[in-house]
């Protein structure tokens, strides 16, 4: 027997026992797998190989390495034991009026919605989209067998990093499938809407793929909420391929039940040129992690990540980046803040790798806190690994309180205390709000800031 041929046997041979073993010691490896396959035969594209193929691929490297706990580096600050403790249920066709998904639509923009995980075509409003947009359903896509996917999935999000991808992989339902042709701009936004209806328990495992054309240019929104109370769980992996020139602003919006569970990943690969500008406002679900990597892979690539945490009570949200600037010439920029209350945490961990060719790399990072209780906590980390020396890279961090002597400013001018503080913080979280070009996406996370504010006062009233 060959050399070679002999060493890869052994390789596989220790693959299936690490397996084995992480199955017998870990029961949450064990719980998924029984799950995976259970649900083999059930799941979109069970008929076509290269999608079996995929998913037990996605599988064996889910069973090799389980999920991040907080021995990981990238997991240190979120505990996961209390969502591996619940109990969810299977994803259920549910049906919605209309009339309740209406406050939660961006005035004007392209509709997709998904209804406990599953696509909705009655409440979606998919009949204008321009020539050269497609936005379907990747359930259909994958029971159809669509070829392009073959490509696509998986080209953006690494199933061997840490984290929920092998197993969004081997689970995966339902979710959308957006694709730009080249040269074509989409004026209207197009808005992915993922509704977790009331008292619903369901687990869903999303997966959302997004490809660019070259020199294609669109606005997407992905807005997750609640109905109401709920205490499912909603695993979501978002790829994005963008072609030479492609310029994409993509915003999250996550307000899940305080009660639920929110765990996301955008993936994200970058081709010369291209443009991607994300902004995630995060105000919603007990547990909740927002990852973003980035791989700038072409020379003159560009990306801005912002994003805000409002969190109050018990709330745990997570905000980590992973920016790989693999080719020289491009640029990075980030700015997260977080505002908490009550006995709520927040995490943002910002990692940006230069690679040693990378010259020329144009790279920033900032992390602003802002603490309205004694007992809230806030964990930051700032991260730079450069291998390159012609470079500009910085990072940096800040944790505070209000400033008295603002707030005695506006009290002197008859505001009272309340109204003084909500000013204070509505300036802080809008700031960077203000600087979207899109009137109707600016009004709608200017209304989600409004309504936590509002919660805010009504909690403390309560009390």
């Amino acid at each position: 027997m060959p050399c070679s041929v002999s060493k890869t046997l052994r390789r596989r041979e220790a693959k299936t026992v690490t397996a084995i073993l992480q199955t017998l010691s870990d029961p949450v490896v064990a719980h998924y797998q029984a799950r995976i396959a259970a649900l083999r035969g059930d799941l979109p594209g069970a008929a076509h190989g290269w999608v079996s193929g995929l998913r037990d691929r996605a599988a064996s490297v889910f069973a090799s390495h389980g999920l991040p706990t907080r021995r990981v580096e990238t997991w240190k600050y979120t505990d996961l034991r209390s969502l591996h403790r619940a109990e969810f249920n299977p994803a259920s066709l549910s049906e919605v009026p209309a009339s309740t998904i209406v406050p939660h639509k961006v005035e004007g923009a392209h509709l997709a919605v998904f209804v406990d995980g599953n696509f909705a075509p009655k409440l979606s409003q998919l009949d204008g989209l321009p020539e050269g947009v497609t936005l379907a359903s990747l359930a259909d896509a994958l029971a159809a067998g669509d070829q392009s996917l073959v490509q696509e999935l998986g080209e953006a999000a690494d199933l061997d990093q840490p984290g929920f991808a092998a197993l969004n992989t081997a689970l995966m339902r339902d979710g959308a499938v957006c694709r730009v042709a080249g040269g074509v701009t989409v004026d209207a936004p197009v808005q992915l809407l993922f509704v977790s209806t009331e008292g619903s328990a369901a687990e869903t495992h999303l997966r959302n793929l997004i490809v660019m054309g070259e020199n294609s240019h669109a606005a997407v929104v992905q807005s997750y909420v609640s109905l109401g109370p709920s205490t499912g769980f909603c695993e979501v992996v978002t790829e994005t391929l963008l072609g030479q020139g492609a310029k994409l602003r993509h915003i999250t919006r996550q307000d899940q039940s305080a009660t639920a569970w929110h765990v996301g990943l955008i993936a994200a690969k970058l081709g010369r040129d291209s443009s991607f500008d994300s902004f995630v406002l995060s105000t919603g679900a007990r547990l909740a992690r927002n990852e973003i990597r980035i791989l700038l892979d072409g020379p003159g690539a560009d990306c801005t990540l912002n994003g805000i945490a409002l969190v109050r009570g018990r709330q745990h949200c997570d905000n980590s980046t992973d920016i790989d600037h693999a080719s020289g010439q491009c640029h990075s920029s980030q700015l997260y803040k977080n505002v908490l209350d009550d006995r709520a945490r927040s995490v943002f961990q910002g990692r940006i790798h230069v690679a040693p060719d990378a010259q020329k790399t144009d790279a920033h990072q900032m992390n602003r806190n802002l603490l309205l209780s004694r007992n809230a906590q806030a964990d930051s980390k700032p991260e730079l690994i450069i291998h390159a020396d012609d470079v500009k890279c910085s990072h940096g961090a800040t944790v505070g309180d209000l400033d008295k002597d603002a707030i005695f400013y506006l009290r002197s001018r008859g505001i009272d205390a309340l109204t003084a503080r909500n000013l204070m913080v509505r300036g802080f979280a809008a700031e960077m709000i203000d600087e979207l070009p899109d009137d109707s996406i600016r009004a709608h996370l200017d209304g989600a800031i409004t309504g936590w504010l509002d919660g805010m006062v009504a909690a403390e009233a309560a009390a």
